[in-house]
């Protein structure tokens, strides 16, 4: 078979008999090319059989052609959809045969009949992070850019700071906002300097061929939107030591220059360090933190009005401290969370926390850790029980409660507060082995007691025996047995429910419950039963189909 395919390699019209080894192993062929217009063409195209070839894929490599013609990467390898792979089960000369004739048909005749030109504008950030790339050196000014605000609707002057030593630039308000993030970037953003910032809205795509590539370019853009008044602020000698940076911003990306100038920055110049400003128009990525784009990519429109909501969450323990977080993701904008209990060994294994938490208040240690990781969230920490909490406090500021104590004793205490200040409730529980999870929704008029009962086991798919329940050593809390995969189902259950209060999707109170099947219960303990509502697994949404793999 190998010699077949040295023929067919050696015999195709498309290839030149000419091989090149590779470095790491591996051989490129050179592809003959028709006849191109001066303006289409690009050096030379190649075949690259890369060592381990047929096990390997086979690339066409088009180093020449770099920012010159779309859909090429960084290394010079085109992206189409090439060679179908090992998996597919043709043999290595027909997935030759295939790729090549794909090169034609979706690549080369495209490009010579100008049907690619547009691709640079529709993937422009793909190719600005490849002219980024070219500009890298081992320290550079400015690493990145990060921006925590939409794109302005007209161009502006404003203020960034740069996080130091990680050389990250963070742009836009509020300073509160920035203040998390620097909190987020931990031991890289130890100092911070200011930085003077036009942030400028363009309504298109740049390409490599229409981006800013000289200051004077550049220069003539920012002519162009702003005042005599705003260029000389910006320009002014006070602010010579600043580093200044110019943001174009796209509808679908931007693009970041670090002008010449600035603050003296070390440069290793052969085997001497020397101290100098930014000699060059630096390009840099920029990165979107706001809220908008980091939740749904701009896709989901309740992230706004999430931001400007606040959320009380009672417990922060296995069930809690995720919840937490998985609504942070989701965009809220604050929650405040009230727990008195301190981290444990053995919460390790189901809390959103681990190790380094243990000894440490969990209201606060998942306040900081979330906040961490999504700064667009607020969230104040409370370490007390709720109960006590409650008395302090009124729930006013709030547009959600979410209990997921479990305890009756804080079902109790909301619902007396309540009274006062109607506002939406979820409370959200697992029964053990989370054999089932549920959300109760309760609007603003509606009680969890009923005639002075709590309605918590009426609501469970199983009638658990008083033993499930473990208690811990000495006169410890009772404690459920399962593991933290199981409990994902029921932790998304609650949050989503959450979230569907938040964006006023609930038209009235319910409950929604995550049920598994008998079997499952019968794997965990002989003699339990699910209640007759919950046997109508069909019924439920979300419910766990099996089937056969072949039918």
């Amino acid at each position: 078979m190998a010699d077949n395919f040295e023929a067919f390699i050696c015999q195709h019209p498309d290839l030149t008999l000419e091989a090149a080894v590779l470095a790491r192993g591996g051989r490129r062929f050179k592809l003959r090319l028709p006849l191109m217009a001066a303006e289409r063409e690009f050096g030379e195209a190649s075949l690259v059989l890369p060592e381990g070839f047929p096990a390997a894929y086979a690339r066409i490599q088009m180093a020449g052609a770099i920012l010159k013609v779309p859909h090429v990467d960084s290394d010079g390898m085109l992206c189409f959809s090439g060679d179908a792979g090992p998996a597919s089960g043709a043999s290595p000369q027909d997935r030759i045969e295939d790729m090549l004739y794909r090169f034609s048909e979706e690549f080369l005749k495209p490009w010579q009949r100008a049907e690619l030109d547009k691709d640079f504008e529709t993937e422009s950030q793909n190719y600005w992070r490849i002219h980024v790339a070219q500009y890298e050196s081992n320290r550079p000014p400015i690493q990145a850019i990060f921006t925590v605000d939409v794109r302005p609707p007209s161009a502006r002057v404003s203020e960034g700071v740069l996080m130091l030593p990680g050389r990250i630039a963070v742009i836009g308000k509020p300073s509160e906002l920035v203040d998390r993030i620097r909190n987020s970037l931990g031991h890289r953003a130890k100092q911070i300097e200011r930085m003077s910032v036009i942030d400028v809205p363009v309504d298109f795509a740049f390409s490599p061929a229409t981006w800013p590539k000289k200051k004077q370019e550049l220069d003539l853009i920012l002519a162009s939107r702003l005042s005599e008044v705003e260029l000389r602020e910006f320009n002014s000698p006070r602010k010579a030591a600043q580093h200044r940076i110019v943001l174009l911003r796209a509808p679908n990306g931007s693009y970041g220059y670090l002008l010449p100038g600035g603050p003296i920055q070390e440069t290793k110049v052969g085997n001497r360090v020397a101290g100098r400003p930014n000699l060059w128009l630096l390009p840099l990525l920029v990165s979107r933190l706001d809220a908008a784009w980091t939740t749904g990519r701009d896709t989901n429109l309740d992230v706004p009005r999430r931001q400007l909501s606040h959320v009380l969450v009672i417990g922060a323990g296995a069930l809690g401290s995720v919840v937490v977080d998985q609504i942070a993701r989701a965009g809220v904008g604050r929650i405040s969370i009230i727990d008195a209990e301190v981290m444990q060994s053995a919460n390790v294994g189901r809390h959103l926390l681990g190790v380094e938490a243990v000894g440490l208040a969990k209201a606060k240690s998942v306040a900081s850790h979330v906040m961490r990781a999504s700064p667009s969230c607020r969230i104040s920490a409370y370490s007390m029980t709720a109960e006590r909490w409650l008395q302090q406090n009124s729930l006013a500021p709030f547009d959600l409660i979410i209990d997921l104590t479990g305890e009756p004793s804080v079902r109790y205490a909301v619902e007396n507060v309540r009274l006062d200040n109607p506002v939406p409730l979820v409370i959200g529980w697992m029964e053990p082995y989370v054999a089932a999870a549920h959300a109760c929704i309760l609007l603003s008029d509606e009680p969890w007691l009923r005639s002075g009962a709590d309605r918590l086991e009426q609501l469970q798919a199983v009638v658990w025996p008083d033993d499930v329940l473990q208690r811990e050593p000495g006169c410890g809390s009772f404690f459920q047995s399962y593991t933290a995969v199981a409990a994902m189902h029921g932790i998304a259950l609650i949050a989503e429910t959450a979230l569907d209060v938040l964006d006023g999707q609930v038209a009235k109170s319910e409950v929604r419950s995550w049920v598994r099947s008998q079997s499952f219960l019968n794997r965990h303990r002989s003699g339990l039963e699910l209640r007759d509502w919950a046997k109508a697994a069909p019924t439920i949404d979300g419910v766990m189909l099996r089937r056969g793999l072949h039918g």
